[in-house]
């Protein structure tokens, strides 16, 4: 075997050019999770936050009413005591969130993941539940549906 060190140069040169666009590829494929910061300069304008990921984010105590959150990933978010009413989370993840006093009304949770979700205090008057996956292994299926027509808050 021959050493061509100009071709093995070379060779080495393109392996690291490709290894560095491949993290480039990862780094630009993986989901970056918007920060609280970044959350209220979006309520500063358009209010969609429709295919984001927010993941564990604290909004807390935030008026979020009228905002999309459709199709977003808001597994773990902390929306305790937030005022959510009128907002669309159709399809998206409410996975363990914890939605303890928040305002549902009028909401759009369609299709929605809310299994293992916090709903203690939270008030779901006229809400859209259609095909959503509710936490029935936390509150009892009627208790969320006597909240959503008659607009009582969740006790559990």
């Amino acid at each position: 075997m021959l050493f061509d060190s100009n071709n093995d140069e070379e060779n080495l040169f393109n392996m690291s050019s490709h290894d560095d666009s491949e993290s480039a590829e990862k780094d630009e494929i993986k989901p970056k999770t918007l920060t609280r910061k970044e959350v209220l300069d979006i309520l500063q304008t358009t209010k969609d936050f429709s295919g984001m990921d927010l993941r564990k984010a604290n909004l807390s105590k935030l008026d979020l009413s009228n905002c999309n959150f459709s199709a977003s990933n808001l597994s773990y978010v902390n929306f305790k005591e937030s005022d959510l009413q009128n907002s669309s989370f159709a399809g998206a993840s409410l996975w363990n969130a914890n939605l303890e006093g928040t305002n549902l009304s009028y909401t759009n949770l369609e299709d929605a993941d809310l299994d293992y979700t916090k709903l203690r205090g939270a008030l779901l008057f006229k809400a859209n539940i259609r095909r959503a996956t509710l936490p029935t292994d936390l509150i009892p299926r009627e208790e969320i549906i006597k909240s959503v027509n008659d607009g009582t808050k969740i006790n559990r």
